[in-house]
């Protein structure tokens, strides 16, 4: 016992320390969430404000390049005009006619030199334009820039080797694109100051709900090992975090069901530990005062070792059917036990109720078969074993005089087996635990001698074999007495009811 208690002592310091190890790896979890939810609204601000800024600078240059376009659309348009218009004049020989809006208009021989000219001739420049240049420019046939002048000029080519430039200034366009160019400045850089401060300020709003679950994430893995708290109802400004939250829950509820269910699975095995120990320690401590005894000489009479040996016989005998049924119910919550033989279930019951009542026994235990065929498949030794436990629990827990029946029938497509007697029943109490392994209920008995204890495993093993053959077993609910149910699939190719008239069966 004090090695049981040290052992029992050093896991639950084990456990604990493994608890607070899980406890500091989920807060530095946590603060690691902190962290990346830091992380998260700078790169959602730094991504709204480049999106934003990138969406403001491209109107703005969109804005100057299409302003500059049409000014400069306008400005050739103004030219080409003024340059056919003075272009008919001289070739009707009227002369070049004088500029009055603004440009400027030469005639400009092969060599370079000035011939006449009208306007603001310091648009097209000073110096010589050269033969070659002229001759590119004609044959272009549109305005062009000037070069280092604020302007745009047109050549067309004279008869007789002559060139008439007509060229406008540009100057209050590009003041124009210029000032544009000033007020979107003006106005882009306040408004993306605006926006970016609405960026954070929304961020930290729409991040808030998140922050706020893994707070509340950080509490609950902190408080305890079960996460017994749930996370917040989000309603602002975000309720679609409130899917979130409610997937968090869903996830905290079944990790509490799922350690609940862990501790009653622990608590389970451990009295079975205890239960199994129990009843194996009755035997051996005879088994050991027996072999003692004969050591120390106590046996040396023939007829008290005999007695000796029985009674180790019945003992071993008993270790041996109590290891064997807890090794079925171990191999049976695997499916590792069973045959897939085609067994007879009337023959199968009969048999158990003929077993059930020994020659000169004042029990009556009759059998009543529904039809003449009841063929399933699996493990007829199993199946003989379980239905057998169900009639030793009626012969352990009631008084000789009473009376039971077995009653065999089809129900669709499952073979029903009803074991009932007219007994004390069962307590309703314990009606959800008749199934534990070493479970014992109390029951009220007839006067007379008091029924054998049993060892709490007969109704257990036989609901093991029931489950490992697909069936299903229960209690069902009776007025008198313990009506055991147990259904099991019928064998394919066999599943018809039979138009037999019951038959009853000593």
């Amino acid at each position: 016992m004090p090695t049981e208690a040290g052992a029992a002592q050093s896991r639950r310091k084990g456990g604990a320390g493994r608890s607070d190890t899980a406890r500091k790896r989920m807060s530095r979890r946590s603060d690691k969430t902190g962290k990346t939810g830091k992380f998260l609204s700078r790169r959602l601000t730094r991504g709204f404000l480049a999106t934003t800024a990138f969406g403001v600078l491209g109107a703005g240059v969109s804005c100057v390049l299409t302003l500059s376009y049409c000014l400069r659309d306008h400005t050739d348009q103004q030219i080409v005009q003024n340059h056919h218009f003075r272009l008919q004049a001289l070739r009707a020989g009227n002369g070049l006619l004088p500029a009055m809006d603004g440009s400027a208009s030469v005639v400009i021989d092969a060599k370079g030199a000035v011939r006449l000219s009208t306007g603001a001739t310091s648009l097209i420049g000073n110096r010589p334009i050269p033969a070659a240049e002229l001759r590119e420019r004609a044959a272009f046939g549109r305005p062009a820039a000037v070069a280092d002048r604020s302007a745009r000029a047109m050549v067309s080519r004279l008869p007789g080797g002559t060139y008439l430039v007509t060229a406008r200034s540009t100057a209050s366009d590009e003041a124009t694109v210029k000032t544009l160019v000033g007020i979107e400045t003006a106005i882009s850089i306040p408004l993306i100051a605006v926006l970016l401060c609405g960026a954070l300020r929304n961020s930290r709003s729409v991040l808030a709900p998140l922050r706020d679950l893994s707070r509340s994430a950080r509490r609950i893995a902190e408080g305890s090992d079960e996460p017994l708290e749930r996370m917040p109802v989000v309603t602002q400004p975000l309720r679609e975090l409130q899917g979130t939250a409610d997937t968090l829950n869903y996830l905290l509820r079944r990790i509490e069901e799922g350690s609940v269910r862990h501790r009653q699975e622990e608590s389970r095995l451990c009295e079975l530990v205890g239960a199994a120990s129990h009843e194996l320690r009755s035997p051996l401590t005879a088994i050991t005062g027996y072999a003692q005894l004969a050591r120390l000489g106590g046996l040396d009479d023939p007829h008290r070792l005999d007695q000796a040996m029985e009674q180790v016989e019945q003992e071993t005998s008993r270790m041996t059917c109590l290891v064997e049924d807890l090794l079925l119910l171990a191999r049976a919550s695997h499916g590792r036990i069973l045959e897939q033989r085609p067994v007879d279930l009337a023959e199968l019951c009969v048999q158990a109720v003929a077993d059930a009542q020994p020659p000169g026994a004042r029990r009556t235990v009759a059998c009543v078969v529904e039809s003449a065929t009841h063929l399933v498949a699996g493990d007829r030794r199993r199946l003989e074993q379980a239905v057998g436990n169900l009639l030793a629990n009626i012969c352990v827990h009631t008084s000789e005089d009473t009376s039971a029946e077995v009653r065999l029938h089809l129900k669709g497509d499952r073979h029903v087996i009803d074991v009932i007697d007219d007994g004390p029943g069962v307590p309703e109490t314990v009606r959800e635990r008749i199934f534990e392994p070493f479970f014992r209920a109390e029951t009220a008995t007839a006067p007379g001698p008091a029924p054998s204890p049993g060892r709490g495993l007969g109704l257990s093993v036989a609901a093991a074999v029931v489950q490992a053959h697909g069936g299903h077993i229960g209690l069902e609910p009776s007025e008198r007495g313990a009506w055991f149910r147990v259904s099991l699939p019928a064998l394919e190719g066999r599943r018809r009811v039979d138009a037999t008239p019951p038959v009853a069966l000593p």
